[in-house]
């Protein structure tokens, strides 16, 4: 498949599992989101920008009424450590949904997250070491970074797919990687360039209206927005990679023959 193909494959994937990946997202993403939005509550409940230009005073007066406590900022630094743990759990059942629907089969939502969950320990540790290397290479020099995001962007796919360890995945990815490095890395930065512009569309609007005006719904009104963003950006990268790593198989190992001569089989 050509850029252009893949693109196309995971609109058209995401298309028609679109219940089951918002299921998916939604279960985990809306908790992290609400939990997020009701503890930056009193900092979203400043006045807003048109009325402290009417009356400066306002902010001041704010400034010191709506604060963070201590117990709110660990609570924070908790929902996004955790928002950042289910990351790779998000991406291993959408992968796990994806495969199935790749080669014509399907999973609901629960069985998906079910399957998901037996893997979570490898997902989970793989995501920690390849943000680990990436930030190594990051360190080094900026092109490093994309380098080695580029080579391990199967990961999950193979992990879910072929029940692989964190290592196991790892060399995998890299192995599947290696032969077509810089169409892999194109379409890598691009779909996260599109997830990136459709995450700053669906987040504009919300963020404008709170600094604007600073409802005292604007908490709620932030915390769907996140959850929106989470539902598209998150299943485009995640489909992307997952066609990817199907598309490396067929190349590389014949997959599409393999998966013929079962059916034949069958």
């Amino acid at each position: 498949m050509s850029v252009g193909d893949i693109l196309d494959g995971s609109f058209k994937l995401f298309k028609a599992n679109l219940r089951t990946v918002f299921l998916i997202v939604a279960v985990i993403s809306v908790p992290v989101q609400l939990l997020s939005a009701v503890l930056l509550r009193p900092v979203l409940e400043q006045p807003g920008m048109l009325e402290m230009l009417e009356d400066p005073t306002v902010a001041a007066t704010a400034a010191e009424s709506n604060t963070i406590s201590t117990n709110q900022a660990i609570g924070l630094l908790l929902t996004l450590l955790v928002s950042v743990l289910v990351t790779p759990f998000i991406a291993g059942a959408i992968s796990r949904v994806v495969s199935a629907s790749y080669l014509g089969h399907e999973v609901s939502a629960g069985e998906a997250l079910r399957a998901t969950g037996r893997r979570f320990a490898p997902l989970l540790v793989s995501f920690l070491l390849v943000h680990l290397v990436e930030l190594g290479g990051l360190l080094l020099c900026f092109f490093p970074a994309l380098a080695f995001m580029a080579l391990y962007v199967l990961v999950a796919p193979a992990i879910v797919v072929e029940g692989l360890g964190p290592i196991a995945a790892m060399r995998r990815s890299w192995r599947l990687v290696r032969p077509r490095f810089w169409p892999v890395l194109g379409t890598a930065l691009l779909a996260g360039f599109i997830a990136n512009v459709i995450s700053q569309i669906l987040s504009t609007g919300p963020g404008l209206i709170q600094m604007l005006f600073a409802p005292s719904w604007g908490w709620i009104l932030l915390a769907i927005a996140g959850v929106l963003v989470a539902m598209i950006t998150q299943p485009i990268v995640a489909i992307v990679s997952t066609l990817l790593y199907f598309d490396a198989r067929i190349r590389q190992e014949g997959f599409d023959l393999q998966v013929m001569a079962a059916d034949v089989k069958a």
